[in-house]
């Protein structure tokens, strides 16, 4: 992977909870970088146990250690292309092939 292929925005999120009762959350932005975005694999939609009703997609990130970490427990929202707006849990993060990158498979909210 090189640079000319991280041409999609993405911003992660972490859910907060500020309230006393359940479901009062919030969103916060906790990282943004731009990622390679591509249709999940087969192998993909088995670890990740993905719905095939619902979008998902596979992200290709440079590694963010210490910095970030996503996590199962992160959302992440794509900022451009034909997928801007939508909001995806993450159900996966494994290291990429290629060195120094991580692969985080999500499916949409």
């Amino acid at each position: 992977m090189n640079l000319n292929q991280l041409d999609y925005r993405v911003t992660f999120y972490e859910s907060v909870n500020d309230g006393p009762e359940a479901g009062m959350n919030d969103v916060e932005e906790v990282y943004s970088c731009f990622s390679g975005l591509y249709e999940p694999t087969q192998k993909d939609v088995q670890l990740g146990n993905l719905e095939l009703s619902k979008r998902s997609v596979t992200l290709n990130i440079r590694n963010p250690q210490p910095q970030f970490i996503p996590n199962v427990n992160h959302s992440f929202e794509i900022q451009n292309g034909m997928y801007a707006g939508l909001f995806f849990n993450i159900k996966n993060v494994a290291p990429a092939k290629t060195p120094n990158y991580i692969k985080v498979v999500g499916e949409e909210e």
